[in-house]
């Protein structure tokens, strides 16, 4: 059989999904140079790709005219209509019904205030659509399967969960500079990373930066202005701002974080929080989405209703002699790029 893969995340700067679909495509990759699988791999992708992956068995074929939706929608599916599609980012062709679709979340549904109504309104509708025709729907936890039926309606039968992996964090080496930029003290800080998307409740930890005027508080991360609705942050003597920084000084800010803090109301999985856990740091989390299932026992957490109750757990675990939970191994090694890859090879072909 031939299996492609709709790579126009190799189009787009790496965020959440994008970072998901180049860990389980090197996955993927690996266990095919192991002998896992005997189909041919190919990934499509639109002329504009901004990057590659370190592939061999998977081959990578530029192809159309055009880029972004209009290249998804109407030149994919014509280059994958002799095989079998994968799609890793939330978005797949309407009319492609062989097909495998990601959906990491049901956010624009869960949460539509935080987005634009153009970007809303088409993804409501693909997600619709694809539930329904797509054979097959993957995603990333049991709480967001939970999401899929109850927003989009799409038969649970349909769904398999595939949790994410951490060990691409293995790879990265450490970029100490942005500590001397950003005038930092090694573990005399509170972290936290992500986009301004208003689900991840930063007006929270600014609240808590208020009440804790001798903390200092780094923030990571960007804002897409065409994605997510206008963000009115607030700007405190206490809070630096990074803006994108590189996976070498994000590695730096996560070990050498007192803390890092991720109140977010709403999570299909939360990479960011296992990130910093792997790297030595303890977590902070909201206690309400799938951020409980998978952090489990490893993280404290916080109601995102309540800016005292963050504030008392930052200065609960700053001031605590033993800062990281004991059994972080254990609550990491179910999350390997390895497995997902496996478990998305059995979605292919098993329901």
């Amino acid at each position: 059989m031939k299996i492609y893969i709709n790579g126009r995340f190799l189009s787009q700067r790496v965020t959440g999904v994008q970072r998901y679909a180049r860990e389980i495509v090197t996955a993927l990759d690996k266990l095919l140079q192991e002998g896992k699988n005997e189909d041919e791999w190919c990934i499509l992708a639109p002329k504009n790709i901004i990057d590659d992956l370190p592939i061999e068995k998977i081959k990578l074929k530029v192809c159309g005219f055009s880029t972004g939706h209009l290249w998804e929608q109407v030149e994919l599916p014509f280059y994958a209509k002799d095989g079998f599609l994968l799609n890793l980012c939330n978005c797949a062709p309407l009319i492609k019904k062989k097909q495998l679709l990601i959906i990491h979340d049901a956010a624009i549904a869960a949460y539509p205030q935080a987005y634009s109504w153009k970007f809303r309104v088409w993804y409501r509708v693909m997600h619709t659509v694809c539930g329904k025709r797509t054979e097959k729907i993957v995603t990333d936890s049991e709480f967001s399967k939970t999401e899929l039926q109850k927003y989009f309606n799409i038969n649970p039968n349909k769904i398999r969960v595939v949790y994410g992996g951490i060990e691409h964090m293995d790879r990265m080496k450490e970029d100490d500079s942005i500590i001397e930029e950003l005038n930092l003290s090694k573990g005399g800080f509170v972290f936290a990373v992500s986009s301004k998307n208003p689900t991840k409740n930063f007006s929270l930890v600014l609240k808590a930066a208020r009440l804790l005027p001798d903390v200092k508080f780094v923030i990571a991360g960007g804002s897409n202005n065409a994605v997510f609705a206008s963000d009115n942050s607030e700007f405190l003597n206490n809070v630096t701002y990074t803006g994108y920084v590189s996976d070498e000084k994000l590695i730096s800010l996560y070990r050498h974080a007192a803390v890092f803090v991720y109140p977010s109301l709403y999570e299909g999985f939360g990479i960011p929080p296992l990130e910093a856990l792997s790297q030595g740091c303890p977590i902070i989390v909201s206690n309400c989405a799938s951020l409980p299932e998978i952090c489990g026992s490893c993280a404290d957490y916080c109601d995102v209703n309540s800016v005292n109750s963050l504030r008392n757990k930052i200065k609960s675990v700053i001031n605590r002699e033993n800062r990281q939970k004991t059994n972080v191994k254990d609550c990491l090694e179910k999350y390997s790029w390895k497995n997902s890859a496996n478990e998305l090879i059995k979605s292919l072909f098993e329901f």
